[in-house]
């Protein structure tokens, strides 16, 4: 009886969204990352450098063009963006209109070769340094910093091998494409790795975190572990969810469909 049970569940296919397409929107570049802000605007980074807004309806907001593509970006709240340009080694702040509010560069004291960084509340960073593989939260403002834990060699292998940085309900979360998602604890303490191999992008929704693999959206609940699965109604580089909207992001193009989670 346990081993037909056990048959049953494995048989039962992922559930599939069935929201209707509100529209389809073409970009005039490769998109290189997609973002999304609490109040549901969304964000598309190109590969020549642009990032533009969109409402949640796919309204064009505003176009913002930079001498260089961020390496990271996170537009938080919508009300205080972040972007990290790796290779100047600096990090800038901007309005809801892409005014650069304020601009700075990564102090050498605090790490000497940073490979990623995240925003932590208003002024704090995570930084993940490849000069000693550690993973370190600093405060800026008072030239402090506040943790600093070097990862094991073993576990991190190669700081160059991630992609992305994220702080998210007091935990980070380390990217690396080959391997999964790295999940560390406020103290820079590591948890787990979730096996997600060949994904390039995850995102959060409530107290899940979601990633893309294949046709199936993955979902993980951060405080118990649960897991499940929804396909999605067509084929997409990455997506986002929010409250009220589905994004399936291409090349060149995304759908914007209703969605209740």
């Amino acid at each position: 009886m346990k081993r037909l049970i056990l048959l049953l569940i494995i048989a039962i296919p992922a559930a599939t969204f069935g929201q209707k397409k509100i529209k389809t929107l073409e970009v005039s570049d490769t998109i290189f990352a997609s973002a999304v802000d609490r109040p549901g605007d969304v964000y598309m980074v190109t590969k020549e450098g642009q990032i533009q807004k969109f409402d949640k309806d796919g309204k064009l907001a505003v176009v913002y063009r930079h001498h260089g593509r961020p390496t990271l970006f996170d537009p938080r709240d919508g009300a205080r963006l972040f972007a990290y340009y790796r290779e100047k080694q600096q990090y800038d702040y901007y309005n809801p209109s892409f005014e650069t509010v304020a601009s700075y560069r990564i102090d050498s004291a605090f790490a000497i070769e940073p490979w990623l960084i995240a925003p932590s509340g208003e002024k704090k960073l995570w930084v993940l340094d490849n000069a000693d593989h550690s993973l370190k939260k600093i405060n800026p403002a008072d030239a402090q910093v506040e943790v600093e834990v070097v990862i094991d060699a073993t576990l991190i292998e190669d700081a160059t091998a991630f992609t992305t940085i994220r702080e998210y309900q007091n935990f980070v979360f380390l990217l690396n494409p080959s391997r999964g998602i790295f999940v560390f604890n406020s103290l820079g303490k590591h948890i787990k790795v979730i096996p997600a191999k060949g994904i390039t992008s995850f995102n959060f929704l409530g107290e899940e975190l979601y990633y893309l693999q294949g046709d199936v959206v993955h979902f993980t609940d951060l405080f118990t572990a649960e897991s499940r699965q929804q396909k999605l109604p067509s084929t997409a580089r990455s997506v986002i969810l929010t409250d009220e909207r589905m994004v399936l992001v291409n090349a060149t193009s995304f759908d914007i469909f209703e969605f209740k989670p």
